[in-house]
């Protein structure tokens, strides 16, 4: 289940459901072990190479430094005149696959683009796939293409740079006369882990109970709330109809263990008796404010506790508890 909402599938000719003013002084460097899956040639660098009028106005051209934060760290890149860019925050839900990025293309074209962006559980499958071993931006990084077309489907990142990749979409009609320039904008790369905003949703294997089909995420998280969602995506797997109340348990990872945070208010509490539907087959949310009951929350890593009930008729039910894993970073006061 995991992969219908994480992996990227990849097949041929589509992604689906995966400089200051000079050049870059970490050049790009081609693997020289040679296979029929890659390309031997020594160090690659612009300067050796006829540059075409694309290329040199890369080179000469004023360039702009574009960052985009986010909770495992902040992305930043330097795009040049000639080049447009979007960036892209947590939860703007315009990203088709990532949580935030950067996203560029060259004005003068129609249609493409390049995305670059934090996935925190990347993983692609499909035939006909071709890797090459590269250096990009210092890091070692792993070139991605399907069925031998000329423009590469992904770029992924080691060492400290793990989590981000590189994803193009609909560029082979530019691809021959920018692809050298879309690898020095990449060059710029930076992430900066030690600079991280906002929270995030992170996936673990008790967010999902397989037998009722349900899968269970956030979005929007805050220190004081966040959006519930309840993905349905097996109508066969439940036995009656899903349902899950006003209660809930947020838990921290603190000396290696889950633990109960601490309750803040000092008044005697209860939830509302109260049931909500998820229907099959469908997705469902709620805003949970969790402040009263939790104070807000100081940066770690975090889970919430949802019961979720099959219910066939009164007295006649299973019980089910989902979690879903968040980190906060945004420190309060």
């Amino acid at each position: 289940m995991k992969k219908i909402y994480i992996v990227l599938l990849l097949t041929s000719n589509l992604l689906l459901n995966g400089c200051a003013n000079t050049i870059s002084t970490n050049p790009i460097v081609k693997s020289t072990e040679q296979d029929e899956n890659t390309i031997s040639i020594s160090t690659y660098s612009i300067e050796e190479e006829s540059l075409s009028s694309a290329e040199t106005a890369l080179t000469s051209a004023e360039t702009t430094e574009v960052e985009q934060g986010g909770p495992y760290g902040r992305i930043s890149l330097s795009i040049p005149t000639g080049w447009h860019y979007e960036i892209y925050p947590m939860d703007s839900e315009k990203l088709p696959y990532g949580l935030y990025g950067i996203q560029f293309f060259p004005e003068d074209v129609a249609d493409g683009y390049v995305n670059l962006v934090y996935i925190d559980d990347f993983g692609v499958c499909g035939t006909g796939l071709a890797e090459e071993t590269l250096t990009i931006a210092g890091k070692p990084a792993n070139i991605g293409t399907y069925d031998n077309h000329k423009y590469w489907d992904f770029i992924t990142f080691g060492d400290d740079y793990s989590g981000i990749v590189a994803l193009t979409y609909k560029v082979e009609n530019w691809w021959e006369i920018y692809s050298e320039q879309v690898l020095e904008i990449l060059n710029t790369l930076i992430f900066d882990t030690s600079v991280k905003e906002g929270e995030a949703y992170i996936y673990s294997a008790d967010s999902e109970a397989d037998k009722i089909g349900l899968y269970f995420t956030l979005k929007k998280i805050s220190p004081s709330g966040a959006t519930l969602v309840f993905h349905q995506y097996d109508e066969n797997a439940p036995t009656g109809t899903l349902e899950y109340g006003d209660s809930f348990v947020i838990e921290v990872w603190k000396n290696n263990i889950w633990e109960e945070v601490p309750i803040v208010t000092d008044d005697n509490y209860a939830f509302h008796d109260i049931a909500y539907t998820i229907p099959n087959k469908d997705t469902t949310e709620r805003e949970l404010d969790w402040a009263w009951l939790y104070g807000m929350l100081q940066p770690g890593n975090y889970r919430i506790k949802k019961e979720i009930l099959d219910f066939r008729k009164t007295g006649d039910y299973d019980k089910y508890m989902v979690y879903a894993q968040f980190i906060v970073t945004t420190p309060t006061t």
